[in-house]
């Protein structure tokens, strides 16, 4: 029989399991090789399959029959269930437990129902954690299309057809569902375990939810960039969609010039804003064009030589909104 005893240096449990397996074959009267098995990397962990210092294997079975099946490889400090509480141990019980199964050549199911349940119920946490994080994040972006589209729409060619205003409609209703799933997520993986942690012990968190919980934060990184995407897209227009409109604005004589005013139907946030400024500023004879989001208003100086009211009209339109001549 081999009894191996798998830790990393430095953990304070490490010395205590060897004693302890080596107090269980001696009282027993067992003919096992105990070994010593250091796990010095997080690669090592994976390759060995390490759940945490220290691991008792018997004939390369742990010892705790309900982390038989978990895959939490890490470096990183195990507990073990005993008397319904986390030690850094496992119980005398639990070794001889195993020394009897590989004995007998039978597993035994009296530990099947360990309180706390298997580890793969903290990997669920965790996956349900950042399945409500994606989710909260697309949630976000879709939020944001009334002032992405404008951008996105403009630098294709094509018409966004009235559907900034759709979304803005909707944003409201999505920005909550994008916290609510949030929330959700944050619940996932910060609520407490049902198992208490003995003084002393070591209840490291798995590597998973570490993982976990770093996916949630960026994942709030990103929908508080896109919420607040209105706010900031009228400069990121402008770095986008400036260059293309300064060249059809250039003219080499000063004419004698007109002005006309628009009133816009559905213009909300600066990107469409900066939208309608470039699809003007695109038509050949336009001076100048300021949009007023808050007024929903455009106004315009132009050549009326090379130019009409009927196309300063359509140019709004082809941005996606309806104009009117006030």
């Amino acid at each position: 029989m081999k009894i191996e005893v798998l830790y990393f240096e430095g953990c304070p449990n490490h010395e205590p399991a060897v004693a302890r397996v080596d107090e269980i074959v001696k009282a027993e009267g067992i003919a096992a090789e105990v070994s010593e098995v250091n796990v010095p990397d997080t690669s090592t962990a994976q390759e060995v399959g390490f759940l945490g210092s220290p691991s008792i294997r018997v004939n390369g079975m742990d010892v705790e029959q309900a982390a038989r099946s978990a895959r939490e490889y890490g470096m990183m400090c195990r507990t073990y269930v005993v008397n319904g509480r986390r030690e850094g141990l496992p119980s005398r019980e639990m070794i001889q437990q195993a020394i009897r199964e590989v004995q007998s050549g039978v597993p035994s199911a009296d530990h099947c129902c360990q309180p706390g349940g298997p580890p793969e119920t903290r990997i669920n946490k965790s996956e349900n954690a950042s399945l409500f994080a994606a989710g909260s994040v697309l949630a976000a972006i879709v939020a944001s299309f009334c002032c992405v589209l404008p951008i996105v729409f403009a630098l294709t060619g094509f018409s966004i057809l009235g559907a900034s205003a759709l979304f803005d409609a909707w944003r409201p209703y999505l920005l909550g569902l994008t916290f609510g799933l949030l929330g959700l997520g944050f619940y996932f993986a910060y609520r407490p375990r049902e198992e208490q942690c003995a003084p002393g012990s070591a209840c490291a968190m798995p590597a998973t939810n570490r993982s976990g919980r770093l996916m949630l934060w960026l994942a709030t990184a990103a929908v508080i960039l896109f919420a607040a995407f209105p706010y900031y897209s009228g400069t990121v227009a402008e770095l986008l969609l400036s260059g293309a409109s300064s060249a059809a604005a250039a003219q080499s004589e000063p004419p004698k010039l007109a002005h006309a005013s628009f009133a816009i139907q559905g213009i909300d946030c600066a990107g469409c804003a900066t939208e309608v400024v470039n699809k003007l500023k695109a038509v050949k004879g336009v001076r100048s064009v300021t949009v007023s989001v808050e007024y929903r208003k455009a106004e315009v100086d132009y050549d009326p030589d090379s130019t009409t009211l009927s196309q300063l009209e359509q140019a709004i339109k082809d941005a996606g909104y309806d104009a009117r001549k006030v």
